[in-house]
């Protein structure tokens, strides 16, 4: 198997030594189309909580549809959620529902049902197991949040797996505690040889722990745990993730943490944030389904007053996560169908797709349900360039980084980065004291490219092994990320 790249992502300032006129600048999706159009009888308004994995070579989505419960400012009808599964068969662009033949619905089993059962379903992650050691009868993984009534306060989180993705098996109640009402996720982390679980528990607000629905109240604090393991059955439980100190506090709904597919030590998630606006309720008669709003709020209480949006964070140990408070999605422009409870609920997962422009590299895709308790929930595909969620970034008049030490392992230099007409980068290999290296400064490079070589007169191949500084000058540029190679 190709090993991944030791790739140094310019998301942060961990690796800047010194820097002069460069910040570190937060990028947007773009919107692209509807890649799964969900318009079956046993489809609805809350169909959610996906997984994107890919299997071959091929993408797969699974997916919680339910189609008991109604419309925003209607109650719900009482019935069971099922999990269905689309594929993709042109790189995760477009997914269509195969027949899979599995489950009855309306004495037909005509339908792309993969799961069901007599308890209610508010959540089935599921997952594709890459531990090598994995037997092949659990490669696919699901979590599911059962609710007992009694023990834990009524909650478990029990394991499913599957040899084929297609019939799932319950195999245990994992043994940690949590409330687990939410997508909670697991993934192999290959550098560190464990699973990594993060999964929903509750805080206050003096910071006292909250591990079940016992005694709860709305002040409760929704937050992300995290919990390891070696054999996927005995986990050690480590408590909430944490963020800056001092940094605040707001109701995470989701945590969609993963491992990021282009470097071997990064841990990237995308966790939806709630915040009930009533003390500002007036502005929702001027915004979508405002005529609507007093029917909404009377059916659904803080959820006709509460807005979500998606924020992003990453950690390189799975622990601590620098988090930008900053929104990575809103709901955007006002629109018939937004800027309510639900919006930005990004599937879990990440799928590299080929570009919609003719011979452009291949770019980033995500998946996010749309019209959630409005009408049929469709998801919607946006794309973010390769290494595109942050840049080092220098204005039109220029800036400077110096980085920290770094350990030459390939025999070229590639840079990410995009520039304007008039802009560029260049690059200057140092000693580890900052002293300039003979042979190695580079020429002035311009363009838009993920994947660029640094040419310098003296081979990089010379310095492997060899601790060295990036001197790098920017003039109106972005630095996405840069990686030493071998391409021998």
């Amino acid at each position: 198997m190709k090993k991944t790249p030791h790739r140094i992502l310019c998301w942060d300032d961990r690796f800047i030594e010194t820097s002069e006129n460069v910040r570190i600048q937060a990028h947007s999706p773009e919107k692209k189309n509807i890649a799964l159009t969900c318009d079956h009888e046993w489809e609805g308004v809350h169909n959610g909580y996906a997984s994107v994995l890919r299997v071959g070579e091929t993408y797969r989505l699974y997916y919680r549809a339910d189609s008991f419960r109604h419309r925003i400012d209607k109650a719900s009808t009482p019935g069971r959620a099922v999990i269905c599964m689309a594929e993709s068969r042109d790189g995760g662009i477009t997914f269509r529902a195969p027949n899979i033949g599995k489950y009855e619905y309306n004495g037909t089993k005509n339908n792309n049902i993969v799961f069901s059962r007599e308890k209610a379903i508010d959540n089935f992650s599921v997952f594709y197991d890459t531990n090598p050691d994995c037997p092949m009868e659990e490669k696919f993984k699901a979590l599911s949040e059962i609710n007992y009534g009694n023990d834990n306060g009524g909650t478990k989180l029990i394991y499913f797996s599957s040899e084929d993705g297609y019939d799932f098996k319950e195999r245990y109640a994992l043994d940690v505690q949590g409330t687990f009402d939410t997508y909670n996720v697991v993934l192999w982390d290959e550098n560190t040889k464990q699973y990594f679980l993060y999964y929903r528990a509750f805080h206050t607000k003096e910071g006292e722990d909250r591990l079940s629905w016992r005694g709860a109240r709305p002040d409760w604090i929704r937050d992300i745990r995290v919990a390891t393991s070696k054999d996927f059955r005995n986990w050690e439980a480590h408590g909430r993730i944490s963020f800056e100190e001092d940094q605040e506090e707001y109701q995470l709904y989701t945590n969609q943490i993963t491992k990021y597919f282009r470097t071997d030590d990064t841990f990237i998630g995308f966790p939806v944030r709630y915040y009930d606006r009533a003390e500002e309720k007036r502005n929702f008669h001027f915004m979508p389904l405002g005529d609507r709003h007093e029917n909404i709020t009377a059916v659904f209480g803080r959820e006709g007053t509460a807005v979500t949006d998606c924020v992003i964070m990453t950690s390189n140990d799975g622990f601590r996560f620098n988090r930008r408070d900053e929104a990575f999605m809103t709901p955007g422009v006002e629109a018939r169908d937004n800027w309510w409870y639900g919006n930005c609920y990004l599937a879990y997962g990440l799928a590299e797709t080929e570009s919609e422009t003719e011979g452009a590299p291949n770019e980033i895709s995500f998946y996010v349900g749309e019209n959630y308790r409005i009408k049929n929930v469709n998801f919607r595909r946006y794309t973010i360039r390769m290494d595109g969620f942050f840049s080092w970034f220098a204005p039109y008049r220029g800036g400077d980084v110096l980085t920290k030490p770094m350990t030459v392992d390939g025999d070229a230099l590639r840079l990410n980065f995009a520039t304007s007409a008039l802009g560029g980068i260049n690059v200057t290999l140092c000693d580890k004291d900052g002293n300039e290296l003979d042979g190695y400064r580079s020429y002035t490079m311009f363009g838009n490219s993920i994947d660029r070589p640094v040419e310098f007169e003296k081979s990089v191949g010379d310095l492997i092994g060899q601790q060295v500084r990036l001197k790098i000058s920017m003039r109106d540029a972005h630095l996405y990320s840069f990686c030493f190679l071998d391409g021998r």
